[in-house]
């Protein structure tokens, strides 16, 4: 049981977001809640609710309507209809808010379930969430809420009585985002009770909530730091699953892995039967390996801890798969994404740590295997998702499949035009395609970009190394025109891909091109002959004094 609430990553929600900032709260709540849901109102498009206040009750319709939801406000009723339509709705994979108050034909909550149960022995009550409001705090009321849990209810939502109609409104939108991503990420647990409730705990509960959804969008924002404060005060109240997962994301975000490292293994221990915390494990482990480099029994050790956890979620997922196999759609749309994430840090291959490689290389291959019938050109998957699948996929040399989610991705949102192409050009590189590498740079230098001059020296590195390629091949033209691409971009040591260019040209005889080229970067650097450096060129050296000779026989 659970009425935390969580934000969307997803990039058709942060602009949906941007786009509403200076719209009315309602308008506002229905342009950034209408991209949030999106997924969830594909799944249970069909929602009836039955509130006690006719004036929320009316709002929320309007509101959910236009998010995309089909409404069935439900007005008073006697308990034996009520009952039948239940079942009705919750064997058609309905979504059912519910406020049930103990005076409504005499049932409490409690009761109205068990007779649910009594009337349809084999209903789920999976996509039924119910709604109290805070104000009931009684000892009565707060058994009624643990006992949900037998039932297999597995949310329930929290609104404050004579709050604002807005406010309850948006209380319950997050409410179900949060019960989507419960019910569909493979990294969230069935949720319990956050806090054991005693007299007056509510307004803990409360708290609590408001806690985590503070931390949420600190996260969002960037601001980590920040993050972590408030996800702390939130665990001193009760170190839940989520709460660790979520400070232990906060910490991994602010390079901070120990930390973070223990988060997850705590939340491993509330909650064994979840793969994301196994994943995360792996991941701060990959990293420390790298700041560990000079201790090798140190990353000997963390790297088997590493592979351990890795095959754990590798199991756990496998076992989900098969509880599901006739019905995939209870699935997450990509269930190895959090062992597709960890290996994204799993790279040693500048450490000359083959060992380690060649295992990391067979898991890759086993879970691309995996992966392989899921579509991750398909729009309704998260960006980072499909990115960190691409990137996997270069890595192990598929570059076509890889190349086609980039571009998909780039396609959907300009914005992700850096991170796809840049990651895309960096796994290039490392497996030795410099050439295609120094296509994607030039391609991405197209596009507005931050950090535009980190790229600018990645392409004039790729595109040295390229050109030498195809000197060294006999391919001289296409060097020139690599050598004159990169000179473009104008970029640091300019004057040092000139005398790479002009030693091009000497190879071609061309020695009149080769001058004006070497001239070009003693104008731009007049001290780049006296640079050590410059020992490698001594063709040039020598054109220099055959230069000057020819220069003082015309002027003599």
């Amino acid at each position: 049981m659970n009425s935390d609430s969580s934000n969307d990553n997803n990039a058709a929600s942060s602009e949906s977001e941007t786009a509403s900032q200076k719209l009315p709260v309602r308008q506002k709540l229905i342009a950034v809640y209408k991209a949030k849901l999106r997924d969830l109102v594909k799944k249970h498009s069909h929602l009836p609710f039955s509130l006690d206040d006719k004036t929320l009750s009316a709002n929320l319709a309007n509101v959910l309507e236009r998010v995309g939801f089909h409404t069935y406000p439900q007005p008073a009723q006697q308990t034996g209809a009520l009952i039948a339509n239940i079942v009705k709705w919750l064997k058609s994979d309905y979504l059912i808010l519910l406020h049930y108050r103990p005076q409504t034909g005499g049932h409490n909550l409690v009761n109205l379930l068990r007779a649910i149960k009594s009337s349809a022995p084999n209903t789920s009550f999976k996509t039924l969430i119910p709604v109290f409001f805070l104000s009931y705090s009684s000892q009565k009321q707060q058994d009624i809420f643990r006992l949900l849990g037998n039932f297999g209810i597995r949310y329930a939502s929290f609104l404050t009585t004579n709050a604002e109609i807005d406010t309850n409104i948006e209380e319950i939108l997050k409410d179900l985002l949060s019960f989507h991503k419960m019910m569909t990420a493979a990294a969230t647990p069935e949720k319990k009770d956050p806090i054991a409730l005693k007299d007056g705990d509510m307004e803990k509960v409360n708290k609590y909530k408001e806690l985590l959804t503070r931390g949420e969008e600190l996260f969002q924002k960037g601001e980590y730091e920040e993050a972590i404060k408030v996800f702390t005060e939130a665990i001193s109240i009760h170190a839940n699953f989520q709460a660790l997962v979520e400070r232990g994301d906060a910490y991994y975000k602010s390079k901070k892995f120990m930390p973070a490292l223990s988060d997850y293994r705590e939340a491993n221990k509330l909650e064994q039967s979840v793969p994301s915390p196994y994943a995360k494990i792996a991941a701060c482990c990959f990293v420390l390996i790298k700041e560990n480099k000079d201790n090798p029994e140190k990353i000997k050790t963390l790297f088997a801890l590493a592979m351990k956890h890795l095959k754990e979620a590798e199991s756990l997922i496998d076992k989900m798969a098969r509880d599901n196999a006739g019905s995939p759609e209870r699935l997450p749309k990509s269930p190895y994404a959090p062992v597709v994430a960890a290996l994204g840090e799993a790279d040693f291959r500048e450490m000359g740590l083959e060992d380690f490689e060649r295992e990391i290389s067979k898991l890759s291959a086993r879970v691309i295997k995996n992966t392989s019938s899921i579509d991750y050109v398909d729009p309704d998957l998260e960006m980072d998702i499909r990115i960190d699948q691409a990137i996997l996929l270069a890595r192990n040399q598929e570059y076509e499949k890889a190349e086609k989610i980039f571009r998909q991705v780039i396609d959907e949102d300009p914005s992700f035009v850096g991170p796809a192409f840049n990651n895309y050009a960096v796994e290039l590189r490392k497996n030795g395609h410099e050439g295609k590498a120094f296509q994607i740079y030039m391609e991405l230098l197209g596009h507005e970009i931050p950090d535009r001059n980190i790229v600018v020296e990645n392409l004039k590195t790729a595109g040295l190394n390229h050109a030498v390629y195809l000197r060294e091949h006999g391919r001289q033209e296409e060097a020139y025109h690599v050598y004159k691409d990169i000179l473009k971009f104008n970029p640091r040591g300019k004057e040092w891909v000139l005398c790479d260019l002009a030693m091009a040209y000497l190879e071609t005889q061309n020695q009149a091109q080769a001058s004006f080229r070497l001239m070009e970067a003693i104008y731009i650097n007049p001290r780049i002959m006296a640079a050590e450096r410059f020992d490698r060129y001594r063709d040039l050296r020598n054109l220099r004094e055959e230069m000057i000779k020819k220069l003082n026989e015309c002027a003599s």
